[in-house]
């Protein structure tokens, strides 16, 4: 039975940044329990749960279409609508067509909440999606009630990772604890014989989850924390960091962090062997160019190629997003969160095609299902990187690929092999 979420969470302002795919009835095979949380008989309205859809499947987003995050979530939804319309252009799912209803929520949860009930209610939408940790703690309760499924937020909030409370929610984002795992990892086939870390943490959340998973991901190893500063003033975290000694900075923080720690640490003259940033911190133009050579040879962890770095300039399935976009008026295909979209699009996609060939049909409880048990490869994922998804471990993305910044070439360069953190 689903327990109802009361835990007022902060708003996360994280965003970060089709093949093949095996889901649905394969998988329920292979973990024989889908069917033993996700029950139409638990909905309010069990026939319209298990309704076979037909003509047109509506996806319902919930998104700040206005205000400073605008610009970015109208990115992530061009994309998703750019695979979206490739999808439809073969035939659709099953014929069934896809097509987003997208609302405004100004980033706020209580608007979020809104539009999540109008979207269910009156739009008769079959699949939601969300931004924000906020928003998707506003919306989890009364989607989980209605039984429609909610794929993909763009949070990353441990409690939703749950299939037995929320068997109809699936998130995109990487725990913070799951990300820290790969960057351990890439500091210890660094510094072999261990290595002192300086710990920079926003207070937010968001930032928390980085700090205690990184705290929890050093267990066990040579690498300390030798000072914790809270981002609270990049300025001053950056001094008292400095004065530490330590190698290696790391970054707990979240996207408006990224450049003001790269110039504050810039500003006091130091210089770390290492700096860190988190995955969210993936914009070269916005986050990294602008610091010039303070930003030079910073990490940051990665599952998206980038179809704008030279990398990729004869990548077949790079060439075959950006013929996509082009071919579908996407303004711009090279934006992190354009990729973003058309990822998150690219798994709803073979949730569908997926859902579509089970025992359940094309309906709300099997794309929940097939959701809920999916191994998939999205064409912009980085080679070795997966979707991974089933009742026991909600994991999602399989790894990580280290890339450095190059202050002189304006582009991320390889930094080291996938680091696969799926049995970790």
């Amino acid at each position: 039975m689903r327990t109802t979420h009361l835990t007022a969470l902060g708003v996360s302002a994280v965003l970060l940044l089709s093949a093949c795919g095996t889901g649905g009835s394969a998988e329920e095979e292979a973990t024989g329990a889908p069917g033993e949380i996700i029950s139409a008989a638990d909905c309010a309205d069990p026939e319209a749960a298990a309704e076979k859809i037909t003509g047109t499947l509506k996806v319902g987003w919930s998104a700040p279409l206005s205000g400073p995050l605008a610009a970015a979530v109208g990115a992530v939804i061009d994309g998703m609508n750019a695979r979206f319309a490739v999808a439809n252009e073969a035939g659709g799912v099953d014929g069934v067509k896809i097509e987003i209803v997208a609302k405004d929520d100004a980033f706020n949860p209580e608007k979020a909440k809104a539009n999540g009930l109008e979207l269910i209610q009156k739009d008769k939408v079959h699949v939601l999606e969300t931004f924000g940790s906020g928003q998707l703690n506003a919306m989890a309760d009364d989607q989980n009630e209605a039984c429609v499924p909610l794929l993909f937020a763009q949070a990353s909030l441990p409690e939703y990772k749950d299939a037995e409370n929320f068997p109809w929610t699936t998130e995109y984002l990487p725990e913070g604890g799951v990300e820290m795992k790969a960057v351990v990892e890439q500091l210890k086939k660094k510094y072999p014989d261990g290595v002192e870390v300086a710990l920079a943490a926003n207070q937010t959340e968001s930032g928390q989850s980085y700090a205690e998973g990184f705290k929890e991901a050093i267990k066990g190893t040579s690498i300390t924390i030798v000072k914790e500063a809270p981002l609270t003033d990049p300025n001053a975290a950056a001094t008292t960091l400095k004065e530490s000694g330590a190698k290696v900075l790391v970054d707990a923080g979240v996207t408006t962090d990224c450049l003001a720690l790269t110039q504050a640490v810039g500003r006091s003259g130091w210089k770390p062997e290492t700096f860190v940033q988190p995955a969210n911190c993936v914009d070269g133009a916005t986050l990294y160019a602008p610091a010039g050579d303070a930003a030079d040879g910073q990490q940051v962890m990665v599952w998206l190629k980038d179809p704008g770095n030279p990398l990729y300039k004869e990548d077949p399935v790079v060439r075959e997003y950006l013929a996509a976009t082009e071919k579908h008026g996407v303004k711009a295909p090279l934006n992190n969160y354009t990729v973003n979209g058309w990822a998150i699009g690219d798994l709803m996609v073979d949730a569908f095609t997926e859902a579509a060939a089970s025992t359940d049909g094309l309906s709300r409880i099997g794309i929940a299902k097939a959701a809920r048990t999916q191994s998939h490869e999205p064409s912009m994922f980085i080679d070795g990187v997966r979707w991974t998804m089933t009742v026991e471990n909600s994991l999602g993305i399989s790894g990580f690929k280290p890339f450095a910044w190059s202050a002189e070439k304006r582009i991320f360069e390889e930094a080291g092999d996938v680091i696969d953190i799926s049995g970790s």
